[in-house]
């Protein structure tokens, strides 16, 4: 299925705004949901055409999907659906989780499907414990051609603050009127 999202929005400095997330266990989907919903952007969820199950996230089992896939650096999970319009975005804020240091293998294959030349990508993720860094550079080697800013690791319960500290020290601040 192809899902269109609406482009009326008007975000950050350079333009039309879109949120997209991949979330398994609700914590980045509840920051994504908080983000749009304090900006009133788009929000698009990254689905895998095989859902992610309790035993696929155990951390503590070398042979679950998770820890295998993030093992494989080709490893590409399938994604379900895809965004048939994201050229109509200039920004694109992408949350994910950090699985063992990194961000989990279907942001790679987001990343590899989609043709973000001339676009700002704004990373945020959500952790127990690991920073975004690795995760940022990783973006920057998959989108030469994009601007790449600073991450922000957050929770839900701190998201709404963390949020408006980040887009102002990036310089992404939602224009008024």
């Amino acid at each position: 299925t192809e899902d269109e999202v609406s482009s009326d929005n008007e975000g950050g400095q350079s333009g039309k705004s879109l949120i997209v997330y991949f979330s398994a266990t609700g914590n980045t989907k509840a920051v994504a949901e908080i983000f749009a919903e304090e900006k009133n952007w788009d929000i698009y969820e990254i689905v895998p055409e095989q859902p992610y199950t309790d035993a696929d996230l155990d951390y503590n089992d070398s042979s679950s999907r998770s820890t295998v896939e993030q093992n494989d650096e080709n490893a590409r999970p399938a994604i379900s659906g895809s965004i048939e319009n994201i050229e109509d975005f200039d920004v694109i804020y992408v949350g994910f989780p950090i699985w063992w240091g990194d961000m989990p293998r279907i942001m790679y294959t987001f990343f590899d499907t989609y043709d973000f030349s001339g676009k700002t990508i704004a990373p945020f993720c959500t952790s127990g414990g690991s920073g975004i860094s690795g995760a940022v550079s990783n973006i920057e080697e998959l989108e030469p051609s994009a601007t790449v800013t600073e991450g922000l690791r957050t929770s839900p319960s701190d998201a709404e603050g963390d949020i408006a500290e980040w887009l102002e020290s990036i310089g992404l601040v939602q224009q008024e009127g």
